[in-house]
């Protein structure tokens, strides 16, 4: 058994290979897998949640699901004994969302794979397959031309994995957003100051939301100054280059991070991202039981 919970341990081939995979796997003629898996999701979830119960119906694995409010966690059992139950039980493979950032609890389980569908601000490693993935789709990786991530980037773990996995394959990432939402670490970024000089430069934008949730005082956010400013409008768009294409990772806030119109669009492909969304989830239930 492997885990998924970052990039950090993987080789830059391995990385290519996952995708591939995802790229090749479709809806149909899924070989099945013979596992069991427990989807726990202690935050709300509607795409990365549906798409791992999807994803393991097609592949044939069970599932499971449970979540910090309906277990023994609230009863004071630790995550030792929790983890050992869920290898008693016959469970294989344990998926995991959490507000927190604890992936080194995880990291050392043995006979049972952990994949992360989002830790705190820190790892979202499918999501970030499904984006990367979608650039390739759209040819849009290219080692001389930025990928750029526009939003609340300090707080985002899409942001946080897209950036580990785009960084281990050699391509350069680009951000523009408030300085207050900057990240911390600006190591290997190149920093936009105005859409101008964003759609100029780069051939791939990704949108991110306000992380509303994970920002301490969000009642001093200026949410006004802040979308006169980030926001992406139809103007900007119809003043972008032609082969310029916008993602986002959702949920999306219409009206803060992007306009009404420009979220109708056709160089939004947040639809063509959701294409992927199961073939990534399948790609990481075969990664953590050793089948790629």
């Amino acid at each position: 058994m492997k885990h998924l919970l970052n990039f950090e341990n993987l080789e830059k081939k391995e990385l290519e290979k996952l995708i591939d995979e995802t790229l090749k796997t479709g809806n149909n003629n899924i070989k099945k897998i013979n596992s069991y898996s427990l989807l726990k999701f202690d935050e709300g979830s509607t795409r990365t949640r549906l798409s791992f119960l999807l994803a393991a119906k097609k592949s044939g694995i069970e599932i499971a699901e449970t979540n910090d409010f309906i277990s023994a966690k609230s009863k004071g059992e630790d995550l030792q004994h929790e983890v050992e139950t869920y290898k008693a039980l016959g469970v294989e493979i344990l998926v995991i969302r959490t507000k927190e950032n604890n992936l080194s609890d995880y990291e050392n389980i043995s006979n049972l794979g952990v994949i992360s569908a989002g830790f705190g601000n820190s790892s979202h490693p499918t999501q970030a397959l499904i984006d990367i993935s979608t650039l390739e789709k759209f040819q849009k990786l290219d080692k001389n031309i930025p990928v750029t991530y526009v939003g609340d980037l300090r707080h985002s773990r899409v942001f946080a994995s897209g950036r580990e996995l785009l960084g281990k394959l050699g391509f350069k990432i680009g951000v523009y957003t408030s300085d207050e939402l900057l990240p911390n670490d600006l190591t290997n970024l190149h920093i936009y100051n105005s859409w101008e000089e964003v759609v100029s430069e780069t051939g791939a934008i990704e949108l991110l939301r306000v992380q509303k949730e994970r920002i301490k005082d969000i009642q001093e956010f200026n949410f006004e100054d802040y979308t006169k400013k980030f926001q992406i409008s139809k103007k900007i768009l119809d003043k972008s280059p032609d082969d310029l294409i916008v993602l986002h990772p959702m949920p999306i806030n219409v009206g803060v991070e992007i306009s009404e119109e420009a979220a109708l669009h056709n160089k939004f492909k947040f639809k063509e991202q959701l294409q992927l969304a199961i073939g990534s989830r399948i790609v990481s239930y075969k990664y953590v039981l050793d089948l790629i």
